[in-house]
Formats: C-alpha cells, structure tokens, sequence
C-alpha cells in the first residue's frame, strides 16, 4: 500500500474537499438577512435614504444610511393587526449602538419612551448610529416577517418607505421576481373536514408590490352556506358586484370567509372547485391564481364527482404560479347569477342561527350563576344568619332578665321606705 496516495492528494481529490467543505458551510451556516434602505421623500418627491434596515429571526436592526446624521425623533409602532407582537411585547428589548460601534446596556422597548395605548415607541437618536430591536421571547416574533408584518417607522415625524416600492412604483406587474410578486396567498389550497366545516376557513391575500393592485376575485356558490370578500384592516366587506374586479392598496389585503354547506351532497358540488383569482394590467387580465377545494371523504360520504376532470388532476397552485383561465360562457354566468340570488338568504339564516345559540348559551350561563349564588347563600350565609339569630335571642332572655331583677330590687327598695316612714296624722 503506498501512503504517499493519503498523505500528498492529488488535485481532484483537493477540488472534492473543498468542494465537500463549501457546500457544508452554505447549508450549515446560518443565513443573513439582506439589508433594504428606508427613507423619506422630500418636498420635490425625492427619495432620501435614512436608515439601512435588517429583519432578522431574533433582531431587526435599524442603522443610520449617513453616521452623521442626527435625528430629533424615531418613532417606532407596532402593527396593530400583529397581535403576538403586541402581546410580547414586554419581552422585546432595545439597543443602541454609539459612533464606535460599542452597544450599550439593553433595555425595555415597553419602557418610559413606550405608550401603550398608541403602542408606539419615541426617542432621539443622535450619537447613535444603530439601534437593534431585540426577540428575547421563544416565539420567533420576526422570523419570516417582512418590516410593514412588524412596525411603522417614521423619522422626524416622516414616514420611512422603502427605495425598492419608490423605484417600482410605475412598473408593470411580473408575478415571480422579487418585489414585483403581486399578491402574497397564505394557503394553497382549501380543505374542509371534520375540524372545520362548521366555523369555515379563511383565506388571506396580501398586496406585498408596494403599489396598488386591481384583482378580482370569483368563488363557487353552491355548496357554499356563506362566503364573503372582507377587506384589511376596516373590516368592510367588498359588495358582491364588485367582486370581479376591485382595487387592493399596497401592503393591505382582503380575506376570504368560506363556510360549507352541512349537508353532504351540498358538500360534493365545491369538492375539486377553484378559487380564481385574476391580477388586471389596465384592462387585460395579466395573471390568473386558482386556489382548490377539498371536501373530506368522511364529510362528502365518498368521492364526489365534479365538473371537470381536469380541474380534479390540477395539482395545488402556488400563491405565485402564472396560469390562464378560460372564460365563462354566458349560459354559466346566467346560472351562477341565478344561484347568486338565493344565496343572499343564506347568511341571514346562519346569522339567525348563531344568535340563537348565543342567547341559549347566554340562558345556561345565568342559571349557573343563579346555582351558585343559591349555594354560596345555603352554605355560607345561612349558617351565619342563624348564629346571628340565636345571639340575638340570648341578648333578649338577658335583657328580659335584667328588666325582671331590677323590677323586683325596686319593689324591695319602695317597701323598706315606706317601712321608715311615720305614716301621717291626716291619715289617722
């Protein structure tokens, strides 16, 4: 066996290694999250960068884009629709980093500068050239989160907006590159079974472009026990007839509410249906999402045949996938008119029904209250009352007692008087 093979590797044997250590350091190494410039725009509508700032899985760090610059007030605020960042946020701390890049001691972001009915943070930063907003929770409250899912940030009373959604601002829509991505779909697709099929599902679509986005959005009506278009943050639903087409604003969005019909074979008519979703360019429609539905075999009572095969053997589409749609003919759009009609009625009979569960839930809750007051009054205040009752009866007998003697020392006393007394001459 020759040693000098392990000993002195050749070239390609060195190429592997290096290789092999490269690959190993990119998968094990943890990743860092880029950098975005945020700034503000001036009188003219120029762009001014003021801060570079990181969102990481454990910070977001906000550093000066110019050390030199020295801002009189950084307002931070927390989302409002973030409720686990408000609810944690006692476990969020801050620190600031002086122009020699030393940090200095951590403090509370809920502190004295943090009020907490606008949930909005407020200090100076002049010498400072970073802050660092630090996740001592276990929850990861950033990870995955963009800056606008965490906090608004103003400088000097100015919002901070980012350079890419200024620069973007004017351009067209092209699903899958970068910021551009239109619209962000939290699920791919709908599935309804035994867990959900009473309260429904929700299906949130976001406007991550930085710039408004017209869509439109068209859901299966039969089958369907109640849908409805709610818009965010106003909770104002979309009217049915603009549904087709309809205008989200930038980092805003709407959620879709889809409560199934009970009945099994109403159940079977959206088994394999789509949500479509259409991005417009003007008055062409740029792009087309299809989001499935599902129904559980042990809801449905086996498998449902639908409408179309191919809309069984599609596989589940992504939130940014580019498809084309075919357009309904005007037979189809004059039944799903039709059938439109009688489901207006049908969220005013699940309205009906779920104030009658809660004025029945509210009936049970009173007569447990009444039981246990009755039981606190038996086995609490009874006893007492009858302790009570017997002292007072005792207190009584002593002053009926006391009345009888101090009668009796009085008659005693009159008689031992009139005993010494003479009686008088007129008498005899």
């Amino acid at each position: 066996m020759n040693l000098s093979n392990y000993l002195h590797p050749g070239k390609n044997s060195r190429r592997l290694l290096s290789a092999v250590i490269l690959f190993a350091l990119l998968v094990i190494a943890p990743k860092s999250a880029a950098a975005e410039v945020y700034g503000v725009k001036d009188a003219a509508g120029h762009f001014q960068p003021r801060l570079d700032i990181t969102v990481g899985n454990k910070e977001v760090v906000l550093k000066k884009v110019n050390p030199q610059d020295r801002f009189r007030s950084l307002a931070i605020t927390l989302n409002p629709k973030n409720a686990a960042l408000i609810r944690n946020v006692g476990l969020l701390n801050m620190e600031w980093v002086n122009s020699a890049g030393k940090a200095g001691k951590e403090v509370q972001f809920a502190g004295p500068r943090y009020d907490p009915t606008t949930r909005r943070f407020e200090d100076a930063m002049g010498k400072s050239i970073e802050v660092r907003i630090l996740d001592k929770s276990n929850r990861n409250l950033f990870a995955g989160k963009s800056l606008s899912d965490l906090f608004d940030i103003h400088v000097d009373d100015m919002p901070l907006v980012s350079s890419q959604s200024v620069t973007e601002k004017d351009r067209t829509v092209q699903m899958g590159h970068g910021r551009d991505v239109s619209l962000n779909i939290d699920k791919q697709s709908i599935v309804f079974n035994e867990n959900n099929f009473k309260k429904g599902e929700i299906l949130n679509i976001d406007n991550r472009s930085g710039a408004n986005q017209v869509v439109g959005i068209e859901l299966p009506e039969k089958g369907l026990l109640y849908y409805q278009i709610i818009k965010k943050p106003e909770q104002t639903k979309i009217p049915r007839e603009a549904w087709k087409r309809f205008t989200i604003p930038p980092d805003s969005g709407v959620f879709v509410v889809l409560i199934p019909e009970p009945d099994p074979i109403q159940l079977a008519m959206i088994n394999g249906k789509n949500i479509l979703i259409r991005v417009y360019q003007g008055t062409i429609v740029k792009d087309t999402l299809r989001v499935p539905i599902t129904v559980a075999t042990d809801l449905s009572g086996g498998p449902a045949e639908t409408s179309s095969k191919a809309e069984v053997a599609s596989p589940p589409a992504s939130a940014q996938s580019i498809s084309q749609t075919k357009k309904p003919s005007p037979a189809s759009e004059a039944a799903s008119t039709a059938a439109g009609h009688g489901s207006e009625r049908q969220p005013v009979a699940a309205q009906t029904g779920s104030s009658e569960t809660k004025l029945w839930i509210a009936l049970g809750v009173n007569i447990g209250l009444l039981a246990i007051l009755a039981g606190y009054v038996i086995f609490f205040l009874l006893p007492k009352i009858q302790v009570l009752q017997d002292r007072i009866t005792k207190n009584e007998i002593f002053i009926h007692h006391s009345r009888e003697s101090i009668r009796e020392e009085l008659e005693a006393v009159k008689a031992d008087i009139l005993s010494h007394v003479s009686p008088h001459p007129d008498q005899e």
